[in-house]
């Protein structure tokens, strides 16, 4: 038995209770620098500038592939696909709705926005699509030079979150605003909280020198105001969401995405998003909203 790790644990779990209860009696959010309900950004600084590709709650560089099995893949935001224009291996013809789609093999997602192909707006949304994600990334990659530094490291192999109703441990299964980097990658099972001390503005970056990923049926928990829109993970290669995973925030994946069976996303799911990255996109009876979005489901802001 592993006295030490389990007293170890049970302290954290004791002292993040402590610090959750200082914090409230001392206004919560004067400790970042805000007084309540909507303030600043907090310790992470303010969230990465979206440009054109706000609206865009996929992208792929190397084509989408979508599982057929019900229901249908529905997503509630803009597509863009460049340089590869396929659904299904089907070429895509773009345009709003589902039709921008095209044949997708039978079995083209249910899109409320539009798809949007090689040429000048596919070009400039890459562009923004990119400086959003450097701007995100470390001083010193990868997978290339950023601009955002000053994180708090995060132990190697990370894995993070806890089972449903366990005690809140900082940096473990629960986290306040600010910026937390791993040099491997980062793995979510169970429940992570993302708790933002009363401040609907509070910005969460992760940064994961590798992938970001969950196992199957992980969620992201936010509370004390927190949204989902405000919440950014930045991952040097390749993200996958795990079977039922239940997602909030927007990845900025360098390479390829995976969501699989019926998992859903409150925030963009971006691959490729980095020049020099390759991102194939795949779904499989998913749920893919922007943030406030007005098709996107009740609470996803």
């Amino acid at each position: 038995m592993d006295t030490y790790g389990s007293g170890s644990k049970a302290w954290m779990g004791f002292m993040a209770a402590v610090l959750a209860a200082f914090m409230a009696g001392c206004g919560g959010d004067e400790i970042f620098g805000t007084t309540g309900g909507a303030g600043g950004p907090g310790p992470a600084g303010a969230g990465p500038a979206l440009g054109t590709a706000s609206g865009y709650g996929i992208a792929a560089t190397a084509g989408v592939t979508n599982t057929p099995t019900a229901p249908n893949t529905t997503i509630s935001g803009d597509v863009v696909l460049d340089p590869t224009l396929t659904c299904n291996a089907v070429a895509v013809p773009g345009g709003a709705g589902t039709a921008g789609f095209g044949l997708c093999g039978g079995n083209a997602p249910t899109l409320n926005g539009t798809v949007v192909i090689t040429g000048g707006v596919a070009t400039t949304v890459k562009a923004d699509m990119n400086a959003a994600f450097l701007s995100i990334t470390p001083p010193a990659g990868p997978p290339a030079a950023g601009s955002r530094g000053g994180a708090t490291n995060l132990p190697a192999g990370t894995t993070l979150g806890a089972p449903t109703g366990s005690a809140l441990v900082l940096h473990d299964n629960w986290f306040v605003p600010g910026i937390y980097q791993s040099l491997t990658s980062i793995l979510i099972t169970g429940d992570l909280t993302l708790d933002a001390q009363g401040n609907s503005s509070a910005v969460f970056i992760f940064q994961s020198s590798s992938s970001v990923g969950t196992a199957a049926n992980a969620r992201i928990l936010l509370i004390n105001g927190a949204r989902a829109s405000n919440v950014y993970w930045q991952a040097a290669s390749s993200a996958t969401l795990g079977t039922g995973t239940v997602w909030q925030g927007n990845i900025l994946a360098a390479a390829s995405s995976t969501i699989n069976t019926v998992a859903t996303s409150c925030g963009r799911l971006w691959a490729g998003a980095w020049v020099g990255g390759a991102g194939a996109f795949v779904f499989d009876s998913n749920v893919v909203s922007v943030p406030g979005h007005p098709s996107a489901p009740v609470g996803c802001q």
